[in-house]
């Protein structure tokens, strides 16, 4: 691969770009929902994506797959939509409704702890020192950010928000770990573009035979505006942005854009929401941050790739596992 200096500015800036639209989802969500109901901004979110993303398949010819797949991966594809797009648009936005955006960023990001952890129990992948220790500090973590004063709703702790966050990164681990053979074999776009049409289409059907579409119509064309635009860029722009430049970037490099997605969604919610918080709040954020980089730490060849930065209420990664190899990169 090509090293010379200036090489990876454009794959830098692209990037950079990915993150921060995986992370601007969170204060984005947090004020659409003021407006509508978590299951409305779910099949929003998700209808959009999967148009600008099928958009994207279709205009680079890459649509192609879809055509080479089996019909068990076909069928495996749509029914991983259930976890991956489908009870995860339901958990993360119906804790951003409940919780401040912060705290469901730093919380969704354990899903990358969990994969670990679930690799390791249904994989049975060998347990290193410092994964175990990193999956305890994430989790400890986990239980600082909690408790911590930004979680308080009317003096009392919102655990059900904060359920409701963990609920959304197992979801979305278990899809990534079930994901495995399906993505070794066939484009993970393709694949992703399957998933999400089904959790789209289940989304819809549940958000029609519940709380109906009598707000969403009702929403003012701003919150028009933010949920589809949520959706295009979070998914059908963010997608294609992250594989095209895996192919041009070693996985090491790409690595550092994965930690700063929750780090840039706090600082967006600190400036666009006024959100404030106190220290237990900051260290558990820190331990979280930390925990799921040690957890995942591990020696990558030039061929591996990791995973794409879903710590957003997108989900904004199509299902790639941590540091995967070589067949997961973009055909």
């Amino acid at each position: 691969m090509e090293t010379r200096s200036g090489f990876f500015r454009s794959e830098y800036l692209l990037m950079l770009i990915t993150t921060l639209f995986w992370a601007l989802g969170h204060p984005l969500g947090r004020i659409i929902l003021a407006a509508v109901h978590p299951f409305q901004l779910g099949a929003v979110n998700l209808v959009a994506g999967w148009l600008g993303l099928v958009g994207y398949l279709l205009v680079s010819g890459k649509s192609g797959g879809l055509a080479r797949m089996s019909a068990g991966d076909l069928a495996g594809s749509l029914l991983l939509g259930v976890l991956g797009f489908f009870v995860y648009q339901i958990c993360t936005f119906s804790a951003l409704a409940r919780i401040p955006a912060s705290i469901n960023a730093v919380l969704v990001a354990t899903n990358v702890a969990f994969i670990a952890l679930l690799s390791v129990l249904g994989y049975k992948e060998r347990v290193s020192a410092g994964r175990a220790v990193g999956i305890t500090i994430a989790l400890g973590g986990v239980v600082l950010v909690t408790l911590g004063g930004g979680v308080l709703v009317r003096g009392q702790l919102n655990l059900a928000g904060c359920g409701f966050s963990i609920a959304a990164a197992v979801s979305f681990a278990l899809y990534t770990v079930l994901s495995k053979r399906i993505l070794s074999r066939n484009d993970p776009l393709v694949v992703a573009a399957l998933a999400m049409l089904s959790g789209a289409l289940l989304l819809t059907a549940l958000t029609a035979a519940t709380v109906g579409f009598r707000a969403l119509a009702a929403a003012p064309p701003g919150i028009w505006a933010l949920m589809i635009l949520l959706g295009v860029t979070m998914i059908g722009i963010a997608y294609p942005l992250w594989f095209s430049c895996l192919k041009r970037m070693p996985a090491t490099h790409a690595s550092v854009f994965i930690y700063l997605t929750p780090v840039f969604a706090v600082v967006l919610s600190l400036a666009i929401l006024r959100e404030r918080f106190g220290w237990t709040f900051w260290l558990g954020a820190a331990l979280v941050l930390a925990g799921i980089i040690a957890a995942n730490w591990r020696t990558r060849g030039p061929g591996s790739s990791p995973p794409p930065a879903g710590l957003g209420p997108g989900p904004a990664h199509p299902g790639a596992d941590p540091w995967r190899s070589r067949s997961l990169r973009c055909r």
